[in-house]
């Protein structure tokens, strides 16, 4: 008899790791030690109805890009897939700040997708002036980032208005969080962009400076699609992103300027790479000595970065981003940058 329970106890506790093991890869309760965070910008992610507030008509069925709903359920196929291979062993993403959906229910429908419903995306939305109708937005994990709050933020940039910020405030664990998720001006129209971009960058810095002034242990991330490089001025002197971290405690460490300075991109134009989807942390999120309190960047996979470009064959073409769209020529890809993340995790 006494054998019997000495079998029974060996069965319940490989039954216990193997649940435990289960929980570990899901990302579920407190077993997870490191979390994914990711902005991709997602190229022109638009359902197939007509919106009469803005100017949507290049994405209907009728234009000349002959948008449908086959092309649309692709699109979703696909973005969904790079979602679900980004956060390999680590699982789906916690937080992924997205740019240009035209709207939440596309959101929505993309978090319904087979390959990451598991993942139980919840939606932060909100229309912003976009003339085209889009904005940027974030999908979540409520189970491993308690949100506490989100606002979107317009952007004092003049005219032509752009794209709302994204923020939401949140904890993972005990750490307490607030995302900055940005669409900046485009780089058409010269130095009158360039100042827009700028103004944008420091309203985005004077934002941060007031939250870590009401609270200086909150973690500060801010990600986005900058259209400009670490090293341009809106990034670098505006925002106060730096390769280093120093002894500055109030501006912004970018992971991604090392990556630039090797040659790495997230947009390819004209033949060139450009970094300009980033993601920049407050130096409270780098490791400093034998540990930085509570969750910090982690290097990825067996390499020394602190922040990655997410690229695989299947999402490149003739070396490119494999667009959706080039022009009004369908090409069938799923965006025309690549994502970029970082991997929190505690030493």
């Amino acid at each position: 008899m006494t054998h019997v329970r000495y079998v029974v106890l060996i069965v319940a506790s490989m039954l216990l790791s193997h649940a435990v093991a289960a929980q570990e890869a899901a990302g579920v309760g407190t077993a997870q030690l490191r979390y994914t965070v990711a902005f991709y910008n997602v190229e022109d992610l638009f359902d197939t109805s007509d919106d009469p507030n803005t100017a949507d008509e290049d994405m209907l069925p009728l234009s000349d890009r002959g948008w449908n709903e086959e092309r649309y359920r692709a699109k979703l196929r696909s973005l969904a897939r790079v979602i679900a291979d980004m956060g390999g062993e680590n699982g789906f993403p916690v937080l992924i700040g997205v740019a240009e959906v035209e709207n939440r229910a596309v959101l929505e429908a993309l978090a319904a997708e087979p390959a990451i419903a598991s993942a139980g995306y919840a939606v932060c939305h909100a229309d912003s002036p976009d003339v085209r109708g889009i904005d940027v937005a974030f999908l979540y994990r409520a189970g491993l980032f308690r949100l506490e709050g989100f606002r979107s933020v317009k952007a004092e940039c003049g005219y032509p208005p752009t794209r709302d910020f994204a923020v939401v405030e949140g904890r993972i664990g005990d750490d307490r969080f607030c995302v900055v998720a940005v669409h900046w001006p485009s780089r058409r129209g010269g130095g009158r962009s360039e100042a827009q971009r700028c103004a944008c960058a420091g309203q985005v810095r004077r934002m941060a400076d007031s939250v870590r002034r009401a609270d200086p242990s909150v973690k500060v991330i801010v990600m986005g699609d900058m259209n400009d490089g670490p090293r341009d001025r809106s990034v670098a002197r505006d925002l106060g992103a730096r390769r280093r971290v120093g002894g500055d405690t109030t501006g912004f460490y970018n992971p991604f300027a090392s990556k630039r300075r090797a040659g790495r991109g997230s947009y390819r134009y004209d033949g060139r790479w450009n970094m300009l989807d980033q993601i920049v942390v407050s130096p409270n999120l780098v490791r400093s000595g034998d540990a930085c309190g509570g969750l910090c960047l982690c290097r990825i996979g067996d390499g020394r970065a602190l922040g990655e470009v997410f690229r695989r064959d299947w999402m490149l073409r003739r070396g490119s981003p494999f667009a959706t769209y080039r022009g009004s020529d369908y090409e069938g890809g799923v965006s025309d940058h690549l994502p970029v993340y970082v991997v929190l995790g505690r030493w």
